[in-house]
């Protein structure tokens, strides 16, 4: 049932707001006080292994078999969990696949989502491909928004979320809310399996009637809505503008992680220049992102200065994404300096909050934008500063 590319689900009716938690969910504090942070292409977690506190993982594949005793936050291209976790995964990537047991929560995004495990609470997955196998279980709630979606498991409470096509053959303890994607002739949008039974009420909206099977059990109302055409609508209430946020959030959180991993003390030097120097800093950001492309220009004009001039583009592009993370970084250690002063060593927490409240205030009509590119300039000046300073000495 995979398919590789994402479809535009649009949403209409009340469960419209929902999305905004993708965004909110890095926000939840974590609360073991010890941690490990491990980084490198490969990463393996034994199963005779035990982790004390939260784990921190960026690579590009990453394998957890043995125990957690804390909260896993991890960034990769492969993730495969198969240990026991006990606090929340947080997890983005291309492939993840989860057998293990969660004693928290579950929020997963990416590519292609595979859930064969437990979890105690809630769980919240946004991927383009998301399954649940038939030994699943989620304690509590579910929300999934993907393409498609495949639900085999034992869901405790609530499903709701929307897809392009939803087929559901597992056990759900309360209600079912789905959105589904636009008419399609060949396909239904949603299937109900012989084996599904839904001790709630089945809520769907959709262009197409549902195929239900006849020895699925639906103990509640079944209720089927039809899409509502209203007139173009601002991106706040579109799922494609939330897609795009939420990817850009969880980007800039990989991003962040890693650059505290390898180079932490120079993070922590760039934003304490950003501070005590803001407005040298904007200065320098303002030459930076105005003056960069004519001397890339001119360079290239030359033609033997074609290669440089690429390399100078290439640095200047980075550096122009970077930038935000680093205020965002800044944002976040003041924030815990201020309001958590015991907790103010922990730059991975500052990143985390400081990224997600930034990327939050990007996201507002006009203000953002501005806020955006003020947010740009500094950090571009900063790193500047920096490097500029590290040269003389």
């Amino acid at each position: 049932m995979g398919q590789k590319n994402m479809k535009i689900i649009k949403f209409n009716g009340v469960k419209k707001a929902i999305v905004i938690l993708g965004l909110a969910i890095m926000l939840l504090p974590l609360t073991a006080s010890a941690y490990s942070i491990k980084k490198g292409d490969s990463i393996y977690v034994p199963k005779d292994e035990t982790i004390e506190g939260n784990l921190y993982a960026a690579g590009s594949t990453l394998n957890i078999e043995g125990k957690v005793t804390g909260d896993v936050i991890c960034a990769g291209q492969s993730i495969d969990i198969s240990g026991e976790v006990a606090g929340d995964v947080i997890c983005a990537g291309q492939s993840i696949n989860i057998k293990g047991n969660i004693g928290g929560n579950l929020r997963l995004a990416g590519n292609t989502i595979n859930f064969s495990g437990q979890v105690a609470r809630n769980a919240m997955i946004f991927g383009a491909t998301i399954v649940t196998s038939a030994s699943s279980t989620i304690g509590w709630d579910l929300l999934a928004l993907g393409n498609v979606v495949e639900l085999r498991g034992n869901i405790g409470r609530d499903l709701y979320g929307g897809a392009a096509k939803a087929n559901l053959a597992g056990q759900i303890g309360k209600n079912v809310n789905l959105h589904l994607g636009s008419k399609n002739a060949d396909n239904n949008n949603l299937i109900v399996a012989g084996t599904a039974k839904i001790n709630g009420d089945l809520t769907y909206t959709s262009s197409n009637n549902a195929a239900i099977d006849n020895g699925a059990a639906i103990k509640g109302k079944l209720t089927h809505n039809l899409p509502i055409i209203t007139a173009a609508k601002p991106n706040f209430v579109n799922l494609t503008w939330w897609w795009g946020n939420l990817i850009a959030v969880f980007s800039a959180l990989v991003i962040g992680l890693v650059l505290i991993s390898f180079w932490r003390e120079t993070i922590i030097k760039i934003t304490d220049l950003m501070l005590n120097k803001a407005g040298v800093c904007l200065g320098w950001g303002i030459l930076v992102l105005l003056l960069t492309p004519i001397i890339a220009l001119v360079l290239l004009i030359t033609i033997i200065g074609i290669p440089l001039s690429l390399i100078l583009i290439a640095l200047w592009l980075i550096a122009l994404y970077l930038s935000k993370i680093l205020v965002g970084i800044l944002v976040g250690r003041n924030l815990i300096n201020r309001f958590a002063p015991k907790q103010k060593n922990s730059l991975i927490k500052g990143m985390v909050i400081g990224i997600v409240i930034i990327y939050i205030l990007f996201a507002i009509p006009f203000f953002g934008h501005i806020l955006s590119l003020l947010t740009m300039l500094w950090g571009l000046g900063g790193i500047l500063l920096t490097l500029k300073l590290t040269l003389k000495k």
